[in-house]
């Protein structure tokens, strides 16, 4: 009989404790109705209580970079509208990390499918979902993603432990100066005048040589979990891309 109210109490201690966790966890990220009073960019806005917001999971080009105004725009269609806003934290400017909703639509997520945006340090629970729809973006050349003339003419291998790219070029003889790789943060390596069947680019210090070419950061550029090599042509367009972790 013992046994039995031991058992009983258990279930009951676990199941309170367990609703306790859901509750908590809904606290800490409420979903609220917000007057969004203006936007600051693509990818950020300013509720009418003076509360600034920068949507989570993408990353919109800044003020100098193509397609900033597009990004700009495109986000305010929610000036002066009533949004949903699901909080997840802040960032290191202290802005309110938030996922954003407007008419049933999933902002974040609507701006990378509109090729107006690059996902970014995405969430563990939307790793695919962002993914997915930039890679549709980018295969539907949707916004900034038009494709190179030399779109396909890359493979690639990245080990990031390494801090190391390979990138294999499949097409006709190609002048690389002046394309850019970048990750999905905004670090830039802008190649030389150099063309390659085969080349390695490490993120280290060292010295150029037919073979292997130096980023020379002084930190890591590659996320060990996940993150996404970018590379573009001297005119900005798309020319390979390669997510992993994802």
């Amino acid at each position: 009989m013992k046994r039995k109210y031991a058992l009983i109490l258990s279930l009951l201690i676990t199941g309170l404790i367990a609703s306790n966790v859901y509750i908590v966890s809904f606290i800490k990220n409420p979903a609220e109705s917000v007057l969004v009073s203006r936007t600051i960019d693509g990818d950020t806005l300013v509720l009418e209580n003076g509360e600034t917001v920068r949507l989570l999971n993408i990353n919109t080009p800044e003020k100098n970079e193509d397609y900033y105004k597009e990004a700009a725009d495109y986000l305010k269609q929610l000036e002066n509208k009533t949004a949903i806003v699901k909080r997840q934290g802040k960032d290191k400017y202290s802005r309110t990390l938030a996922r954003v909703y407007l008419d049933d639509k999933y902002i974040n997520l609507e701006i990378i499918e509109q090729g107006l945006a690059k996902k970014f340090l995405v969430e563990q629970s939307e790793l695919k979902e962002f993914s997915d729809a930039e890679a549709q973006a980018i295969e539907n050349e949707k916004g900034m993603w038009t494709h190179s003339e030399n779109f396909n003419c890359l493979a690639s291998e990245i080990n990031q432990e390494e801090e190391i790219i390979t990138l294999i070029n499949s097409c006709q003889q190609i002048n690389f100066q002046d394309w850019i790789i970048t990750d999905e943060s905004r670090k830039r390596y802008k190649f030389p005048s150099i063309s390659f069947s085969v080349i390695n680019i490490h993120s280290g210090q060292g010295n150029d040589n037919s073979t292997s070419l130096f980023w020379n950061q002084k930190q890591s550029v590659w996320n060990n979990d996940f993150d996404t090599l970018y590379v573009f042509d001297k005119e900005g367009n798309i020319a390979h891309y390669h997510p992993y972790g994802y």
